[in-house]
Formats: structure tokens, C-alpha cells, sequence
């Protein structure tokens, strides 16, 4: 037997109005839903539940949940491994889609027409108005030829036209990226993100789950490196804009950086180099947070020595010194010390960053005594150790020496 779910999206709806639905659907027992073993996922563009099981609800379940959540809901399935499918239904808008239409047997060509999906009624209910894109996917896969079916829809996705899993491809092109783990005989399943265009214009908030940075109040308070607009415009700068990055998604626009990076020549001193690195620290803190603070120390070249330009971009210092950890705290302080002497409008913000940073020194400094107390201690008792095993080793040489004698 092949793999049997289905998964219904609601566009825009929270967590706990997707459950009343499907709790209340599984009152009737025709849909044969469990609750206990339902999994549900929520984004920026609103919930995903995931139903494994034999029993597939079609359209029939697809506008039960759009009734009693009032809300649009996609129902998307695999039917035994052989083919995907859904149904929408939004207010008194319908559309349905499955990639083998005749798969029970022969069907009219009203009814192949009804399953082939529309993608203007799709637009607007979902987070994309991009109707060309969404048509690749509607493929019935019966129209195709063999070397046809060896393609993806659109570059960058993980499954081609014949596989099953298309569906999830399809899914997060919609804005709804497969949330679960592996089910049943799925293939391992990598994240699918948003390109940096969709990010930017629907200002998508990050994905990771790492808590707010100590220095948030920055990001609150002032644009810094990290803010939609800042990115916006550095797109827009030579040298960056011909790499096409808005159409690239967060990791494929990281490794292409770094992979410029090592073509470059001291790329710490380069000026392209530098500006690459705070986009591929917005993106890094997008996916991932405060990871990104190592790019941006990439942004500026500071050494200890000689007589090098001093940083002037107060986004690029501010971001910084936000994601700065106690580790770096000196780091920060100088960050900090410089946006006082760039932007004396936001004096009392940057000294307060630093206070504190100086408070938290100063609430550690009894930790850190007593942890160079303990290491002090182990340091001597491991010297005492081997000034006794040494001992102990030039005293059996002696007595080797005293027996060779006799």
C-alpha cells in the first residue's frame, strides 16, 4: 500500500480556530479523523494540519472545514502514492485539482476540465498573485512525455512531475512550507523558504526560533542593517544587483557569498565583499538569529593596527552591536562608542546599551572570580601531580643507577 494524507491549509487563520474545525469535522465519522493523532503547524500565513490515514475527505471535507472555521481551507492529498490532489473553497469560490484525473477510470472532458485548477481563484486567498507560476504545477501528468516528467515545475524545487511529494513543492510555493517530519514513506523532506523578493514585500518576520537577541531594543527602536528597507536599497547597489539575489532563497543567496568570497583576494578588505556580507547576515538572521553577527563583523575592516578608515554606516554598527553576546561585549562597546560620536540624536539609547553591558559585567565579576579561583586551584594541583610523578621517576633512576654500582 502506498502513502495515504492529506493536509488542509487555512490562509490566514490562527492555530486554534484550524483545531475547533477539525475537532468538529471528526464528529462525524464519515471523515474517519482522529484529533489525537492530527499535527498542526502555524507561519506567517496561517495554519497547516497535517491527517494521516486511509480515509481521504476530498471536497466533501474541504468545504465542511471552510464552513465551520469561515475561513478558506486547501485540502491537499496523496492519494497511495500515485498521484496528488486538493480542493479549495473560499466564501462561495471553489476550485479542485488532481494531477491523474482518470485515475478511477475514465472522466468526461468537463470533468478533466473541473480537476485541472484554477489559478485565478486561487489568487488573493493565498499569499501569491503569481498565476504562471502556480499553473506549472497544474499539470495533469498523463499530458506529459517521459523526458517532461523528469522536470521540477520551477527551479529549486525538490520533486518532479511523477513524484507524489510534488504536492509539498506546490505547498510552499503557496506560502505554507511542509512543517512535519518524515511520515510514512516520505522521502526526507528539506525546508522550502520564501525567495528574498517574497520576504521583502510581504515583509515575512523570521523563522528562527533562537529568543530575541540582549540587544533587541535596538532592532525595536532604530533601522539598522537587519530592516526590510536596508536590504531593499543595498539590492539596489552596483556590484550587488547583478547577482540577482531577490529571486534566490536565504541559504542559496548565503552559500553564494561565501562561495564569492573565497574568489576574492583579502575579501576582508573589499568593498563588494563587505556589502555581500550584511545581506547574507539579513538573511542568516532571518533563518537562524544572532548566528548572524559573524557576518557582519565581515561588514567593516577594523584591525588593531595600522591607520584604516573608521566604519561610518550607523545600520551596519547598530546591528552589531544588537547581536553582540557577552563574549563580545568589547566589541559592542565600541560599536556603541562610535554610533555616539555618528548619531548624537540617539545618544541616550547607545549609553544605555552600554551601561548595560557594564552592569552585566560587573553582576558576573563574583562568578568569574571564583571560576579563575577554581582554575587556579586544578592548575596547581595538576602542576603538584607531576612535580611528584617526576620525583617519584628520578628516584627509581637512582636507585637503578646506586644497584648498577654494586
Amino acid at each position: 500500500m502506498g502513502v495515504f494524507l492529506q493536509t488542509a491549509l487555512f490562509p490566514g487563520c490562527d492555530e486554534s480556530v484550524a483545531r475547533d474545525a477539525i475537532e468538529a469535522a471528526a464528529k462525524n465519522p464519515v471523515f474517519q479523523i482522529d484529533p489525537e493523532t492530527c499535527r498542526y503547524a502555524q507561519n506567517y500565513e496561517g495554519t497547516q494540519v497535517l491527517m494521516e490515514g486511509d480515509c481521504l475527505g476530498f471536497a466533501t471535507l474541504a468545504k465542511t472545514l471552510a464552513d465551520l472555521s469561515e475561513n478558506p481551507v486547501m485540502l491537499l492529498y496523496i492519494y497511495d502514492g500515485d498521484f496528488w490532489g486538493y480542493d479549495f473553497y473560499g466564501r462561495k469560490e471553489e476550485d479542485h485539482f488532481r494531477t491523474r484525473p482518470d485515475c478511477f477510470g475514465p472522466v468526461s472532458p468537463r470533468e478533466k476540465q473541473r480537476l485541472s485548477g484554477n489559478p485565478a481563484v486561487l489568487s488573493g486567498w493565498l499569499p501569491t498573485w503569481d498565476t504562471g507560476m502556480m499553473r506549472r504545477y497544474l499539470v495533469h501528468w498523463s499530458d506529459l512525455d517521459e523526458e517532461a516528467m523528469e522536470e521540477t515545475a520551477c527551479p529549486n524545487d525538490q520533486f518532479t512531475y511523477g513524484d507524489c511529494w510534488q504536492m509539498t513543492d506546490f505547498m510552499a510555493r503557496m506560502g505554507f512550507p511542509w512543517a512535519f517530519d518524515q511520515v510514512q514513506e516520505a522521502p526526507p523532506l528539506r525546508p522550502t523558504y520564501p525567495t528574498l523578493k517574497e520576504i521583502l514585500e510581504r515583509e515575512l518576520p523570521p523563522v528562527s526560533k533562537e529568543p530575541p537577541p540582549v540587544g533587541q531594543a535596538l532592532l525595536d527602536k532604530l533601522p539598522t542593517a537587519l530592516s526590510f528597507d536596508y536590504i531593499r536599497r543595498l539590492l539596489e547597489e552596483d556590484g550587488v544587483r547583478e547577482f540577482g539575489f531577490p529571486e534566490k532563497t536565504p541559504p542559496e543567496i548565503m552559500e553564494e557569498v561565501k562561495q564569492h568570497r573565497w574568489t576574492v583576494n583579502l575579501p576582508e578588505m573589499n568593498p563588494l565583499c563587505q556589502r555581500l556580507a550584511v545581506l547574507a547576515a539579513f538573511c542568516a538572521f532571518w533563518l537562524q538569529g544572532s548566528i548572524a553577527w559573524g557576518l557582519l563583523d565581515h561588514a567593516t575592516y577594523e584591525p588593531r593596527y595600522g591607520n584604516f578608515p573608521k566604519p561610518t554606516d550607523v545600520y551596519v554598527l547598530r546591528a552589531r552591536a544588537a547581536l553582540a553576546d557577552y563574549s563580545k561585549r568589547h566589541r559592542a562597546w565600541r560599536d556603541l562608542e562610535r554610533l555616539i560620536a555618528l548619531d548624537p540624536d540617539n545618544r541616550a539609547l547607545y549609553e544605555s546599551e552600554s551601561k548595560r553591558w557594564r552592569d552585566l559585567e560587573r553582576a558576573r565579576e563574583p562568578d568569574m572570580s571564583q571560576y579563575h579561583e577554581r582554575i587556579m586551584r586544578e592548575f596547581a594541583d595538576k602542576r603538584r601531580k607531576e612535580e611528584e610523578r617526576e620525583s617519584r621517576r628520578l628516584q627509581l633512576i637512582l636507585e637503578k643507577r646506586r644497584k648498577g654500582k654494586k
